[in-house]
C-alpha cells in the first residue's frame, strides 16, 4: 500500500519538492512533478522539519500545478518523473447551472475516497477551458466531506457519468484516449461485429443478423424454425419477442405487463402485417434459438460480471445463475426470473460432478473475458455483465455482452454484498490505474 501524504507550502522562491529523509529515493534528484495536465521540473531536497506524512512543495510549484491543498495525496514514480494523485474528473453535467444538484448523487465518494485518494474533482461540459487546460468545478475535501469550488488543471483521466453530445464524446476521446472511459455504448448488432470478427469466438455466438423488412422473419424461421427478435437497446429482456414456425401455424411469444402473452398467425401475410406494424427496420436483430430449456419451460443463463481492476486486467468477480419464470422466453429477474447462486445452479441442472462444474466454470470465464479483451480493440469500457448459456448439449454460447449500466446489486439476490461492493468500487479503483497508480508499481 502506498503511503498517503499531506502538502505543505514552503516559502521558497526556486522550483523544489522538499522530503523527509526517508524517502531517499528522492533526495538531491532533478524530476518532473505532474498533476493532472500540469508539470514542472523540480529539485528535490531534503528537509529535517517535515513529518513523515508530509511533502513540501514551493509555493511557485503550488501555484503553477494549481494544486489543492486539503487533498491527501500518494507519489507515484514512473521513470524520471512524479506523479502526484491520483487527479480523477468526473464529467457528470453538460452546463455549470446543473452540477450542485449533481453533487448530490456522488455521495459514493465519502465511502471510496480512502481507496482512491487523491483529488476527485466534479465539472460539466461547459466548466471546461480547453484553451488553458483548466476545469471549473468542485472538488472533493476529505476533512470537511463536503465539494469545494475552484479552477483546477484538466485531471489526469475522466469518467464519464452522463449523455454527451456525439462531437463533445469525440473531442473527449481524441484528448484523453482510453483516460476518457464509460464512454461508450454498444447495441447488439455492433456487438455481434466487433465479437463475430474474433475466430476464437465465433463457435460461441448465436448466428445474428440485422432485422431490415418483415420478409426477413419468414426467411430466418425456414433456416432456424424458432427465432428471437430483440431490439438493438432492449434491457433486463424487454423488447423481445420468439417465433416459431410449426407446419400449419406460426406463434409469437412475448412478455406484457409481467405475463406470458402469445398469438397464432395461421397465414404467411397475418405474420407479416403483424411484423410491419411491430418492428421498425434497423432497429432489431434477428438470432437464432439457443435451446436453454434446461429445466422443462424454465429458461437457465448465467450472468458473469467483469470489471476493469487497479492493475488494469480484466477480473471475474463473480457469477449467478437464473432461472426463468414458467413459460418465459427470457430469464430476467425483472421479467419474473429468480436469481440463484450460480456455482450452485450450474451444478444441480445439468447434473454436473463438482470438478465438471468447476472446468464448465473456467471456460465460462475464459469466454468471457476473451469477449471483453476483443471489445478492447474498440472502447473504453471498465465493466461487463456477460450472459452465457449451456444448452442441451453442454456447449457454452455467449448470448449477450452488457456494458449499458449492468445492475451492480445482481449479488445481493443471492446474499454477495461484498461483491456487490467490489463492483461498485471498481469505476473509481480503474480511473486510479489510468491516473498513474495501478496497485503494484513501485511508489513511495
Amino acid at each position: 500500500m502506498r503511503n498517503v501524504f499531506k502538502v505543505v507550502t514552503i516559502n521558497n522562491q526556486s522550483h523544489c519538492l522538499f522530503v523527509h529523509a526517508n524517502q531517499s529515493k528522492l533526495i538531491d534528484k532533478t524530476t518532473t512533478i505532474h498533476f493532472g495536465f500540469q508539470k514542472m521540473k523540480v529539485d528535490s531536497k531534503q528537509l529535517d522539519t517535515l513529518k513523515e506524512n508530509e511533502i513540501g512543495l514551493s509555493k511557485t510549484v503550488i501555484d503553477k500545478l494549481q494544486l489543492p491543498l486539503e487533498a491527501e495525496y500518494e507519489l507515484s514514480l514512473e521513470n524520471n518523473r512524479i506523479i502526484i494523485g491520483p487527479f480523477i474528473g468526473l464529467l457528470i453535467a453538460n452546463y455549470q447551472s446543473e452540477i450542485r444538484e449533481k453533487l448530490k448523487y456522488l455521495k459514493f465518494i465519502i465511502r471510496q475516497y480512502p481507496l482512491v485518494r487523491g483529488v476527485i474533482a466534479a465539472f460539466s461540459l461547459e466548466g471546461m477551458d480547453e484553451k488553458n487546460a483548466e476545469i471549473n468545478g468542485y472538488i472533493y475535501n476529505p476533512s470537511s466531506r463536503s465539494w469545494e469550488k475552484g479552477t483546477f488543471p484538466f485531471p489526469a483521466v475522466v469518467v464519464k457519468r452522463m449523455l454527451l453530445p456525439t462531437k463533445s464524446q469525440h473531442n473527449l476521446k481524441k484528448l484523453y484516449g482510453s483516460r476518457f472511459f464509460n464512454s461508450a455504448y454498444i447495441n447488439k448488432w455492433k456487438m455481434y461485429q466487433l465479437l463475430s470478427s474474433n475466430k476464437d469466438l465465433l463457435p460461441h455466438l448465436p448466428k445474428t443478423y440485422l432485422y431490415k423488412k418483415p420478409e426477413d422473419i419468414l426467411h430466418y424461421l425456414k433456416n432456424f424454425q424458432t427465432i428471437y427478435v430483440k431490439s438493438l437497446s432492449g434491457l433486463k429482456g424487454t423488447g423481445v419477442t420468439k417465433f416459431i414456425a410449426e407446419p400449419k401455424k406460426y406463434i409469437v411469444k412475448f412478455r406484457s405487463n409481467k405475463e406470458n402473452k402469445t398469438i397464432d398467425f395461421f397465414s404467411e401475410n397475418e405474420l407479416l402485417n403483424y411484423v410491419r406494424g411491430k418492428f421498425k427496420s434497423g432497429n432489431y436483430v434477428i438470432q437464432q434459438e439457443i435451446d436453454l430449456e434446461i429445466e422443462k419451460k424454465h429458461l437457465i443463463d448465467f450472468r458473469i460480471v467483469l470489471i476493469k481492476n487497479q492493475n488494469g486486467q480484466w477480473e471475474d468477480v463473480g457469477m449467478v445463475g437464473r432461472k426463468g419464470v414458467k413459460g418465459s422466453i427470457v430469464s430476467n429477474r425483472s421479467s419474473g426470473g429468480n436469481v440463484e447462486r450460480g456455482e450452485t445452479l450450474l451444478l444441480e441442472s445439468f447434473n454436473l460432478s463438482k470438478p465438471e462444474m468447476l472446468s464448465y466454470r473456467r471456460k465460462m470465464s475464459g469466454i468471457a473475458i476473451k469477449a471483453a479483451e476483443q471489445l478492447d480493440k474498440y472502447e473504453s469500457i471498465y465493466k461487463y455483465g456477460v450472459d452465457i448459456g449451456i444448452d442441451s448439449h453442454h456447449h457454452i454460447w455467449l448470448i449477450e455482452v452488457n456494458n449499458h449500466n449492468p445492475n451492480d446489486n445482481i449479488f445481493s439476490h443471492v446474499g454477495d454484498y461484498d461483491t456487490g461492493s467490489k463492483i461498485k468500487d471498481s469505476s473509481m479503483l480503474y480511473a486510479k490505474y489510468l491516473a498513474g497508480f495501478p496497485k503494484n508499481r513501485g511508489s513511495q
